[in-house]
């Protein structure tokens, strides 16, 4: 009986929630891919103007989140797994361009006001949040909230290692091959293989 119950969990119910997933989210701007894989069914939200697309063999662990408005799109592309609790949000007229590989690891967040590439083989650990929004906070005489968001694009490029934790500022580019240390704030560019961490995220050393 607990050989069953263990084939049901790991091979059958993201088989069958997969199927439901078509069934509930079958749309003209929804499209998913071959050989998709949930282990419950995503939480989507998607506006008519909106486009998301699941790649083929993609892996949903629990409780994902996307959410797609204004007339933003988002790509997953193939062979990528996302993990437990992760929240996808797009909006306004920005594109999350998930590459083929990429890893997301529980409960972190692409936060898309504007733009975010995340490049082929990528990895990102858990906890992380990559932010492309930033409340306006220039006058006093007005609260915080009421001041409007400043926006710029986040790029990680292909086989980019993000460590849990990290926290990844709005107009920032992670370049090819580079490793960012747990609990580390980028707010600077960071050039190709190079390993930094801190906050700020300072240089340590460059990948041989």
């Amino acid at each position: 009986m607990l050989k069953l119950t263990q084939y049901f969990l790991r091979s059958f119910r993201p088989l069958l929630n997969s199927w439901i997933t078509r069934f509930v989210y079958f749309g003209s701007n929804v499209t998913i891919g071959e050989n998709f894989r949930t282990d419950s069914i995503p939480k989507i939200i998607i506006d008519p103007a909106c486009q998301l697309h699941i790649g083929d063999h993609v892996e949903f662990r629990r409780s994902v989140e996307i959410r797609v408005h204004g007339t933003a799109q988002i790509f997953i592309g193939n062979k990528t797994r996302i993990d437990r609790g992760v929240r996808l949000l797009a909006a306004n007229s920005a594109k999350i361009d998930i590459k083929d590989g990429v890893r997301i690891g529980l409960y972190s967040v692409l936060n898309g006001g504007d733009s975010i590439t995340i490049g082929n083989k990528a990895l990102v650990s858990g906890f992380v949040y990559l932010q492309t929004s930033m409340h306006g906070y220039a006058s006093k005489d007005q609260a915080v909230q009421d001041q409007g968001y400043d926006h710029a694009p986040v790029v990680l490029e292909e086989d980019v290692w993000l460590g849990t934790h990290v926290v990844v500022l709005p107009g920032i580019t992670i370049g090819k091959g580079s490793v960012v240390g747990s609990n580390a704030v980028v707010t600077k560019n960071i050039e190709q293989y190079q390993v930094v961490a801190g906050i700020p995220a300072k240089p340590l050393k460059d990948r041989k």
